[in-house]
Parts: C-alpha cells; structure tokens; sequence
C-alpha cells in the first residue's frame, strides 16, 4: 500500500463521520490529489448497485465526493440487517450466504482477508484513502477491532475523532474516547466538534481544556449543516418549509434506500411520516422499499384505509420495490429468505410475489411509455436506477390506475423525472458535496491537518469565511513567474506540477492522439487532474494559448513534445521558446512548465534523434536562465537545483 491514509474515528454512532468522510474527500479532490474513502464494515439497508455488485449508500456518496467510480472495495463488507433474526453478509459486493449464516462473533476470520486485500489493493491506485471508523473505536471488549484500529494499523494511518456538540457532552466524550485509547492516540492529529448551534465563542474554552489535556488540538468547529445527505446508518431529513406539493414517504420499521429521495428536499415538501397524521394531505404517497416487506405488511395495514382514499381521488402514490411487494395480492416466502411463510398483501396490485433465493442485483434502464393521468408525464423518458430484491413475480414498472409500482431504486433521481413531476431539478449531490468542503475549509485547520499528513499541496487554505463566488479561484493570486520541473519519463513531474499548482490552474497539453495508446495517456492525464482546471489543448502555440489562460496559475505539460511538434511543422523551437518567454513575462502568471531532462542517456543513433535531443536541451537551458525556480523530479522525489 503506497497511498497516504487518514482514519475519521467518533466518539459514537450519527455524531456525523460519514459527512465528515465526504467533506475531506472533496477537499482533498479539490487539492489535485488522487482520493478514495473506504469502511472495512458497515452496517445499513441503504445500499446502491455499482459496478462489481452492492456497497453502502454512504461510500457511494464518498466515492463521488472524491470524483471517482464507487467500487465496492470501498465498503469490502456490508451488514443488512434482516431484524432480529440476523443478517445479510455482503462481501465485495456479493451476498454471502455461508457469512450469512454464522453468528457474529465467528465472522471475524473470514473478513479479515478480504477487507485488508481491498484495503491494499486501493493503496496501490491512490495518494490518500480516507478511512471512516464504525461506531466508537474504544468499544474495549470488542478489540482488537477491525473496522476501527486494525484497519488503522494496516494502513498506517493517522486519525481525526469527531464528536457531535448537538446532543450534549462532546467534551467528556473526547476525552474519554482519548484515555480509553491508549496505545492508539499516537495516531491522532485532531479533535473536530461537530453539529453546534450558535455563538462559536462558547466552545473556545473548551478548545484549550482539551489540548492541555490530551496534547491533542482542536482543529476547529462545524455548524449544524442543512445538508440532506446519506449517513452511515441511513437518511436523517432536514425538516424543509420550502415551496412544493407535500409528499409523504412511509417511514415503516424496515424501510430502505430512504437516501434516494435527497431530491424531494428541494422540490417538495417531504414527510417521513409514521404516523396517519402525518400522512394526511399529502399530493403524493410513496412507498419505500423495505428489508422486510413481510415483517412491515402489519405497519402498513391500518394505511390502507389512506391509501385506498388517495387513488379513489386521483392522487398519485409511487410504490418501490419492497414498498410494491406489500400492495401485491400475497408475498410467499417458503424457502424463509426473508421470513418463511405466506403473507397477504393489500391487493392493491394483481399480482403474487415469490422470494427466491438468488438476489437480483443489477442496473436497469428503461425507456417509459404507456402511462396515464398524472404519471403520463413520464412517456417517453429513459431512466436508469438500479434493483436490489429477492422477490420476483411484479413487473420492472406497471400502474394501476394512480398507482406507480416499480422495482427500480432511484427513479425521483433522474433529472426528467424531476422535471416532469415537479417543473424544475433538483441542484444535485454535487452542490451539497462542494457546500460541505466548504464548511469544512471555512471552519477547520486544514493547513494543520496537511502537515500531520505530510502533505505537500503547494498552497495554503485561506483560513477565515470564504469570500469567493463559486467557479472564481478562492486562491490569493500566485506570484508572476517561470517555474521549470524537469525529469525523466514518468518520474512523477506531472504529479508534483499539479501539487505545486493547486485546485485553479488552466492546463495546456501539448500532446495529440495520434494512436490508440496516446490516446489512452491522454484519458488517464485527464482523470488524474483537478476537476476545477481549464484545459487548453494546444500542440505548438504555446504563447497564444497563456494568453487565452482564465486562471492565474498555468501549466505547461509537456515541452518535450511541444518540440517534437515544432521540428514536425518545421519551425524554429529556439525562437519558439524565446516568444513564449515574452509572453510568460508580460502576462503576470504562474506559469509551470514541465520537460524531460533527455541529455543523460545514451547518443541517439540517427541525425534527427540527435538533433531533437540538443535543440530540447537548448531550449530546457533557456527556461531555466528566465525561471524563478527549477526541480529536478528523480523517483518521485523534487530536488530544487
């Protein structure tokens, strides 16, 4: 494992590391590094279908967060609780029913491979993982515990504790959790107070009692945040007062997936509701899917009588996956899948369903058609979500009059949907993400945690409320000059240029997809880069295109082959280099231009190839005379010259 790690440890459960986890992901993101979260075990019904089987809902989050694919490495081992006559045991993805079998405690031996090849072979792709802890990591009578402080240790990671100033007695849980630590607070580089409410200066005291204590500092204090995001063991709304129909979600003992409903909270006005009352008045019933429709069929039936006024007026109610189960005529259950027996529905929908031991985990698109009344707004769009159900026997979408039933998770998630249903989409994941990383670089030191890591970014994080408009560089302007990195083939120059440049820099690429494997280059380049650079892609004017640059820091990658195109055209790449530097001089910006240092290896054997070699050497020569600062990148490592 070669990636840097970076442990978020709690002094509970809900006290908010999963956010905590996403924030520093998409900080981290923005900083140019490559990131990716990671839970050894977690414990929810909130799952999605990625590429490779299930993960929970919350790395799925965190995965996007960081800008790259959810793998379910990334949650090697998820629990879904069947109740209390067990659980399912998901492994990379996969349902294991061996796993799922055992009791608890004999689990342990059969997980430890597989969390820690996951835990590695991630290592091996990334800079940093971002490790979320489950529960306390100071849960003494479990150690040594996997999920917590061996991970830790494999990964030699450092941590964070976090602790929720909302629900009372964060101070005494931080220190607790600090003493029953013991060998294990070496790893810790900081406190972080979470979910306060009011006047910061409250907490400062408490800031200087815990460091006097512990040796340990306080990196700062998050706010309550209005951010409907998927936590670690399921959706926790924020009560909104906003514009839009009511739309009520029946929140029974089992419901799952509740996270695919984060667009309701800008569109709507959204009820979890338990209760009938609750439930009253709403434009639009939905019926989540549920873990145990057999075992939640008894929540539901006192709603019938709602349910069955709804559609005889018209209304809209949407039913999904466990949630159409129970309006089916029974659900039958003899091999005891999810709970043996034969369980009459509601009788809402013509159909029976059978839990089969295979589970159906797939993605699926589809394209609507045929539907009336209110959801014909929904014709002719194509949708994609996914399908997480051993029950079999309803169609992938049917209706029945103003019922919508469906297996498919994630349908309030399309955008068209969005827009049929409620006129406008809802802002997306994306902004919740980017407004979370900013909290986190409005109120933490993360300048101080980068040093704990041993992170070399380049720049700083402007400490103080953020002042930038989104899509400006919230970065004081760099100062003007040349910066020249120079090594040889994949030495780590690309890298170093982009730590040196920061999350706002235009990146002029000079290379040109002449090949199938050029053209594979390229693509890795580009997914490796900050996904707030401007790319100018430009082979030979390199003085025209800075001046076309939108940001004040620019990156020049690479004049090794910008050479090798001038001698292509048949222009001069001395008198080249000497215009840009014009240029590079009256523009007043940071400009980094990497090269390969090629006058170290052996005399090529033809006349073009020794030409090529000496003119690159000239022109390295010239851009070190006019540079501020010059590195030579050996093995991944800058040596300032």
């Amino acid at each position: 494992m070669q990636a840097k790690a970076l442990m978020v440890w709690g002094t509970g459960s809900g006290v908010g590391k999963s956010l905590l986890t996403a924030g520093l992901l998409r900080h981290f993101r923005r900083q140019g590094l490559r990131v990716a979260p990671f839970k050894a075990q977690n414990m929810s019904n909130h799952a999605r279908v990625v590429g490779g089987g299930e993960m929970a809902s919350a790395q799925w989050l965190q995965a996007l967060a960081a800008g790259v694919e959810p793998d379910p490495r990334m949650n090697p081992v998820l629990i879904k609780p069947l109740g209390e006559m067990g659980s399912q045991v998901v492994v990379l993805g996969q349902l294991d029913p061996f796993l799922s079998g055992l009791p608890w405690a004999e689990r342990r031996p059969h997980l430890e491979r597989p969390v820690r090849e996951a835990l590695e072979t991630l290592g091996g792709e990334f800079d940093l993982l971002v490790l979320e802890g489950a529960g306390s990591p100071v849960e003494r009578n479990l150690w040594p515990d996997l999920s917590n402080l061996q991970v830790a240790e494999w990964a030699g990671a450092r941590a964070l504790l976090v602790a929720d100033v909302d629900q009372g007695g964060a101070l005494a849980a931080l220190y607790g959790t600090w003493a029953l630590l013991g060998e294990h607070r070496e790893r810790l580089l900081g406190f972080v107070l979470n979910k306060f409410r009011g006047d910061f200066r409250l907490l400062e005291p408490a800031y200087g009692l815990l460091e006097g204590w512990t040796g340990i500092p306080v990196l700062g204090t998050l706010p309550m945040l209005s951010v409907a995001l998927p936590e670690e063991d399921g959706f926790r709304p924020v009560p909104q007062k906003g514009p839009g129909p009511k739309v009520a979600i029946l929140r029974y003992p089992h419901a799952s997936n509740l996270d695919e409903f984060w667009p309701l909270s800008e569109l709507a006005r959204p009820v979890y509701a338990r209760t009938l009352e609750e439930a009253e008045g709403a434009e639009l019933l939905i019926l989540p899917g549920s873990r145990l429709p057999a075992k939640d069929l008894a929540w539901l039936r006192p709603f019938f009588p709602l349910l069955q006024a709804h559609l005889d007026a018209g209304k809209p109610v949407l039913a999904l996956c466990g949630g159409a189960e129970m309006l089916a005529e029974l659900l039958w259950d003899e091999a005891g899948v999810e709970a043996q027996g034969v369980f009459p529905g509601l009788g809402l929908l013509p159909f029976r369903v059978r839990m089969a031991r295979e589970k159906t985990v797939r993605r699926s698109q589809i394209r609507l058609s045929g539907l009336e009344g209110f959801w014909a707004r929904l014709n002719g769009l194509e949708v994609e979500g996914y399908e997480i159900h051993h029950g079999q026997g309803l169609p992938l979408v049917h209706q029945e009059g103003p019922l919508l039933a469906t297996w498919l998770h994630g349908l309030l998630e399309n955008p068209g949907v969005q827009r049929a249903l409620f006129g406008r989409e809802a802002r997306g994941l994306e902004e919740a993400l980017d407004h979370l990383a900013d909290a986190l670089e409005e109120h933490l030191d993360l300048n101080r945690l980068h040093r704990g890591l041993g992170l070399v970014l380049g720049h700083s994080i402007p400490s103080g409320p953020k002042e930038a408009a989104r899509g400006r560089d919230p970065d004081p302007p760099p100062p003007p000059g040349l910066v020249l990195l120079l090594g040889g083939a994949k030495s780590g120059k690309s890298r170093y240029a982009q730590s040196l440049a920061g999350p706002y820099a235009t990146l002029i690429a000079t290379a040109e997809a002449r090949d199938a494997e050029m053209q594979e280059r390229i693509a890795r380049h580009r997914a490796e880069r900050p996904p707030t650079w401007e790319t100018l892609e430009e082979p030979l004017h390199l003085a025209e295109a800075l001046e076309q640059a939108r940001h004040p820091t620019v990156v020049v990658d690479c004049l090794t082959l910008w050479v090798a195109n001038l001698l292509e055209k048949g222009l001069d790449p001395v008198a080249e280099t000497r215009r840009f530097l014009q240029v590079v001089g009256s523009s007043g910006k940071r400009v980094i231009a990497v090269s390969n240092e090629v006058g170290m290896g052996i005399v090529p054997a033809n006349p073009l190839a020794r030409r090529y070699r000496d003119l690159l050497g000239q022109v390295n020569a010239l851009l070190a005379e006019a540079a501020q600062a010059v590195y030579l990148i050996v093995a991944g490592k800058p040596l300032r010259l």
